[in-house]
């Protein structure tokens, strides 16, 4: 039986056909009761039917996710599940996502959800040092995993307590099953380029344009007279070559490349009654355009299953991974390529007449830039990733309907962080060159004991408790070292550096352990009760603050289940569900006094101090209410969820100011509040299911709304750009408001309230308002897949709309002249006022332009709002027939894109979309696009 699987992507995951499926029958089941329910993983390996779920939860299968060409597990949430949001900040392969789940949970505190694989709580996000980035969850083969389930509210989430506040992401990976053996190889190739085009840089034709008028307003000339001046050379010698060299060099030519992106997968997997096993050897290899940017991985799993007696059965799981990943400088380091693209001078070449790369003099470019592709290839942030992760478990009956479980995780990551700047050019040039090494281990552990009972109380009335304790334990250790002066390039081992620069040693632990008691009561699967309660101690906390509870109650009524409905067969399911609890959010700061001896005086070890003692400082705590409506029409060919959450923190975390005669300017304490509440909508359908046409689509839709609803003494707490303020939500942009462009002066304008009306030429008169915030308030994605015979299609496309972004670089490329001659900046800026375009979107460029037009207003802020193909894939998969003689059991051949068509409804947007869960965009690396082959077979 070829049974299908489809997921609903909000809320909870609706069964249509399953690969993991539970049959039940009770007395009185009619016909249209016997359907197969979906089995949903949720919290210490539990399983639920949907019927049995009380909580918020979005699951997707391995067949949505399979063969998607990203790096790691974060990136492949974004659309397929309401209530969640992920964003890139950076295009760097291997790196990380952010992920938000309903809204965002803190403003100092954690914000991303914890993820557990295989039961066992596992790290996440980035574990190196500096320019470096490196995502531990990309030491995960994404092939290998089975589902992952986003736990969202309280009753899903309070069972693990004190940091699940932001949310929980359970990955469960691939099982074998009882059979012959099965081998699955996957090959998949493929390309990547920018997904958005970003800013583009000048060309010398363009650079000369914009001088000319800059330096013409500037000496109150015509552009035609400078040039003749500049050309002369009557103004200096550097302008002189400007518009004298034949020079047009494409930076962003220059700095790119042809990406490739590679994975091969291999498994095997089987089993027979008393022993299943899965197997997998993966590599992975992906490249940015971008010059000196790739992560590359190879990963081996091993899963195993005992079934020892009747009573006792038990499971390992070890997964290794090795992982490089070479990074590039962002922001405004002049090694930045992406900075180089837009403030290189083209009238600069690239290369020397001899096809070496030109270095400039003194190591730099006329500008004082360096040569970014000529650094590509001399200069290295790397950062290699050793993973070992090893899962013991033991399932023991002890009698009918008690059991107990054993847990044992460990995890162990060696990282070594290798920075190199060499001699000849770039920033290691004023030092001779400078090498930097650190070695960073990881070891966590995580033991959980868990007893189970569950009785009946007559035919209907079913109960289930569950004892859990855990404990988990985070080390750390880091050692490293830096020097300069080496005496060739080629040397690039660190005692080759003469002369030191930096030591690093550090050591670190934090523990935890937790007691935790779940009920649940279903009656007759019409009601469903779920209550949960956990006590937390945290060994970062003093002893006053280190415990803290944590609960969760659940009702849901399956009105399909009461027999007026029953009777109608197009009902198959409609479940009203609530929930409420609280949950914790743990947070970086100290409690404590602390002094640093690490402050040379005199060749002598001096003490500062770093920390103001806080006995009160304790856990962010969060409350969600969830309230939802669960649907199944047509023997759940059609499936609908409908859910309202407001999810409350209180006791946020904030700095609050201090008398300087303390010795600091503030310390941290719990003095705040915010709210995220929102609705969530989805629909899954099978429109046509026939032996040889298959379509389904779905597609979720969520709002969020985010609110600050109290501060320290209600002030306002201002940072660049942006306020935190009561009323407003996190991430508001706080600036001037852009009116234009003066046609009569070209004279850049501002409102004078910050809103609308009465305008001003003075930067200094316009006041400061809120303009906004970064959060999309309404996104989601559509999901359809079509199978005719052996083609199938399937497609996903995601959406954001309601958020901004400032671009906080465009005040050195959109300059209007203050920086133009030195920092080139990008093609917004050649559309300026003239007397012959009075209407340009840019004020009149002036030398040294002192009008300040160029600082932060929301000029440079644009909306985010978005429609984008993120998946598209087309495959064929030959018959039996056709496979007669090869030795094959299955046989596809695929192609596919991944985030190949993005539509952009602001103009000015120069960034992609998805990193709007950030308020800036610092020059990062552009986010990709692939297009891949891909081969699967099956023997």
């Amino acid at each position: 039986m070829n049974v299908k699987l489809r997921v609903l992507s909000a809320g909870v995951m609706f069964f249509i056909g399953g690969q993991t499926v539970l049959a039940q029958k009770a007395k009185n089941d009619t016909v249209k009761e016997q359907q197969i329910e979906e089995v949903v993983m949720v919290g210490f390996g539990q399983k639920k039917t949907v019927t049995e779920l009380t909580g918020a939860v979005g699951t997707i299968k391995s067949d949505a996710i399979e063969n998607v060409p990203v790096a790691s597990v974060d990136k492949m949430l974004q659309g397929r599940v309401s209530g969640v949001q992920t964003g890139n900040a950076s295009g760097q392969p291997g790196g990380f996502a952010s992920v938000r789940v309903r809204g965002i949970s803190s403003v100092n505190g954690g914000v991303n959800p914890i993820y557990i694989i295989d039961g066992v709580r596992v790290t996440s996000g980035d574990l190196t040092r500096g320019a470096i980035t490196a995502n531990a969850l990309a030491n995960l083969n994404t092939d290998d995993i089975e589902s992952m389930t986003v736990l969202k509210d309280a009753a899903s989430t309070a069972v693990y307590g004190a940091d699940a506040g932001a949310g929980v992401v359970i990955i469960t990976t691939k099982s074998g099953k009882k059979g012959k053996p099965k081998i699955n190889i996957n090959f998949e190739h493929g390309t990547n380029s920018r997904a958005i085009e970003g800013q583009r840089g000048l060309n010398t034709e363009q650079y000369r344009y914009l001088l000319s008028h800059t330096f013409g307003n500037y000496f109150n000339i015509s552009p035609e007279e400078f040039v003749q001046e500049a050309i002369a050379g009557n103004i200096n010698a550097d302008l002189q070559n400007i518009y004298t060299t034949s020079n047009n060099t494409d930076w962003r030519k220059v700095l790119s490349r042809s990406a490739y992106q590679q994975s091969i997968n291999a498994s095997i997997s089987g089993g027979n009654d008393k022993v299943t096993y899965y197997n997998s050897a993966s590599y992975f290899l992906q490249e940015s355009e971008i010059k000196g940017s790739d992560f590359k991985r190879m990963a081996f799993t091993s899963k195993v299953n005992y079934d020892a007696s009747d009573r006792l059965k038990i499971g390992s799981d070890i997964q290794l991974a090795y992982s490089k990943i070479n990074t590039l400088n962002n922001g405004g380091a002049f090694s930045n390529p992406i900075l180089t693209e837009l403030f290189a001078r083209p009238t600069d070449p690239a290369y020397n007449t001899d096809g070496t790369y030109y270095l400039g003099v003194n190591g730099r470019l006329s500008n004082n830039l360096f040569n970014n592709a000529y650094l590509a290839e001399n200069n290295y942030y790397r950062a290699e990733t050793a993973r070992v992760f090893a899962n013991v478990n033991a399932d023991y009956k002890i009698l009918k309907n008690l059991n107990y479980r054993f847990v044992l995780g460990g995890e162990f990551l060696n990282v070594e962080n290798n920075t190199y700047l060499n001699p000849i050019h770039g920033d290691g040039y004023q030092v001779n060159g400078r090498k930097t090494e650190s070695i960073e281990r990881f070891f966590n552990w995580n033991l959980q004991n868990i007893l189970s009972y569950n009785f009946k109380v007559g035919d209907k009335n079913n109960f289930d408790l569950r004892l859990i304790q855990e404990a988990y334990q985070r080390q750390n250790h880091a050692v490293g070292a830096g020097a300069t002066s080496v005496g060739s390039p080629t040397l690039e081992s660190l005692s080759n550096f003469v002369k030191p620069a930096s030591f690093l040693g550090e050591r670190g632990r934090s523990s935890r352990t937790g007691y935790a008691a779940t009920v649940n009561y279903n009656f007759d699967r019409l009601i469903t009760v779920d209550a949960a309660y956990r006590r937390d101690a945290l060994s970062n906390f003093t002893t006053d603050q280190k415990w803290g509870n944590f609960y969760s109650v659940g009702l849901a009524v399956d009105l399909a289940r009461i027999n007026f409905v029953k009777d109608l067969n197009e009902i198959s399911l409609f479940k009203l569900r609530a929930s409420y609890g609280k949950v914790g959010n743990q947070i970086s700061s100290s409690p404590y006094s602390l002094y640093a001896f690490t402050t040379n005086y005199n060749d002598l070890a001096a003490a500062t101090y770093g920390g103001v003692y806080n006995p009160d400082l304790k856990w962010e705590t969060i409350n969600p209410l969830s309230v939802g409506i669960d649907a199944g029409l047509f023997k759940n060919r059609l499936t609908f969820t409908v859910e309202y959450y407001n999810k409350e923190t209180k006791d946020l975390v904030f700095a609050q100011p201090l008398s300087l005669a303390q010795g600091l300017a503030s310390y941290d304490r719990n003095i705040g509040s915010l709210v995220n509440k929102g609705f969530e909508f989805a629909v899954n359908g099978e429109i046509f299911n026939n032996d040889n046409f298959y379509w389904s689509l779905g597609g979720n839709f969520s709002t969020l709304k985010n609110e600050i609803t109290s501060l320290y003494g209600g002030q306002d707490i201002i940072s660049g750009s942006t306020i935190l303020r009561e009323g407003e939500s996190v991430g508001t942009y706080y600036m001037r408001k852009w009116a234009g462009v003066d046609a009569s002066n070209g004279n850049a304008l501002w409102y004078k309230n910050g809103v609308d009306g009465e305008t001003t030429s003075n930067y200094n008169d316009a006041q400061l308002a809120v303009q906004g915030s970064n959060f999309a308030k309404y996104y989601g994605g559509v999901n359809t897949r079509v199978a005719y015979k052996g083609f199938s299609l399937e497609a996903l496309a995601t959406f954001g709309f309601g958020g901004k972004v400032i671009n906080d670089w465009a005040n050195y490329t959109q300059s209007d002249g203050q920086y133009s001659y030195n920092y080139v900046g990008s093609t917004d800026q050649l559309d300026f006022w003239t007397p012959e375009n009075p209407n340009a979107a840019n004020p009149k460029p002036v030398y040294n332009n002192s009008s300040l037009s160029n600082r932060i207003s929301t000029r440079y802020l644009s909306k985010t709002d978005y429609l984008r193909l993120s998946n598209i894939k087309i495959g064929y998969k030959f018959n039996a027939d056709m496979l007669k003689g090869t030795g094959m059991t299955g046989f596809e051949v695929y192609v596919q894109g991944n985030n190949i068509w993005t539509h952009l409804y602001d103009d000015t947007l120069r960034f992609d979309p998805e990193n709007n869960l950030t308020t800036t965009n610092n020059l990062n690396l552009p986010i990709q696009k692939t297009y891949s082959l891909g081969f699967n077979l099956q023997f």
